[in-house]
């Protein structure tokens, strides 16, 4: 498969490829850039995963989107397990782990980010500085974050060993096999290069949990996304009217992929052997 060329619209303009790793199914964005120029990619302080205001109507939208949906995901962890001890991984700005506080969890967060560290700390959020076996968690929660991190196995490994028996791995990723990213191709705003390091579909994924010895015992469509993503990839493509095809093409991507859970992103719930 001829990898395909991405730019990075948000920072850079700089050009990436996305190459097909046969044995997993993903997409890998290269070149293969160290974590410290990485960091290089990513907006100072208006990065919207850390952000609590809007700047403009786009991000009050995805602001919106994002708190709307924690009620969905709090309401779809307690279907598969009651409240207990919840790492919240990649927590931005600490929106998740204070909604699940209210709700009875007893919350840790990790991130990567200063910025986000700075946010959690004014907060009062519980922080942990590194994830390891001698943890038991519960829970543990990745929102949009996995998509961020190198080496998936070996990560999904240090997740496995920091749960408890039984416990559940919960991963909210975009879907680079749903109807809007073939339809816009490079311009598919959910590739997000170079900041995306991996780009997953349900199958990929399906392979990382059995090589991992986890189970998926649910799988989510996530209706808020398509819209989202729309809108900005129009805003890529320099359409006249992004707000329009935007709405039309995010609402076209749900009714297409929502039967077959193949939506613009898609939640994953994970299970550890009891």
């Amino acid at each position: 498969m001829k990898p395909l060329r991405v730019q990075d619209f948000l920072v850079s303009s700089e050009a990436f490829f996305l190459k097909h790793d046969p044995q997993t199914g993903a997409l890998q964005t290269t070149p293969d850039l160290t974590q410290e120029t990485l960091q290089k990619y990513y907006p100072k302080d208006t990065y919207l995963s850390y952000a609590d205001k809007a700047n403009g109507l786009k991000e009050t939208l995805y602001l919106w989107a994002k708190k709307t949906h924690i009620q969905t995901k709090l309401k779809r962890i307690a279907k598969v397990k009651r409240p207990g001890t919840l790492l919240d991984f990649g927590a931005g700005n600490g929106a998740f782990a204070l909604a699940a506080q209210a709700k009875g969890w007893e919350v840790t967060t990790f991130d990567y980010s200063e910025t986000a560290k700075k946010l959690l700390t004014k907060k009062g959020i519980p922080q942990i500085n590194e994830i390891h076996q001698n943890h038991k968690f519960d829970v543990i929660t990745l929102w949009h974050v996995f998509e961020h991190l190198p080496y998936p196995k070996d990560h999904l490994l240090k997740f496995y060993e920091s749960l408890a028996p039984g416990g559940i791995l919960v991963l909210a990723l975009p879907n680079h096999k749903s109807w809007d990213a073939t339809h816009y191709g490079p311009y598919w705003a959910a590739y997000d290069v170079p900041r995306h390091l991996w780009h997953y579909s349900k199958e990929s994924i399906y392979w990382l949990a059995k090589e991992a010895d986890l189970s998926i015992i649910k799988t989510h469509n996530m209706f808020w996304d398509a819209f989202y993503i729309a809108l900005v990839s129009e805003q890529y493509k320099k359409s006249k009217y992004p707000w329009l095809l935007g709405f039309i093409k995010g609402l076209y991507s749900n009714v297409i992929g929502w039967s077959q859970k193949n939506t613009s992103s898609l939640t994953f719930i994970l299970q550890k052997p009891k």
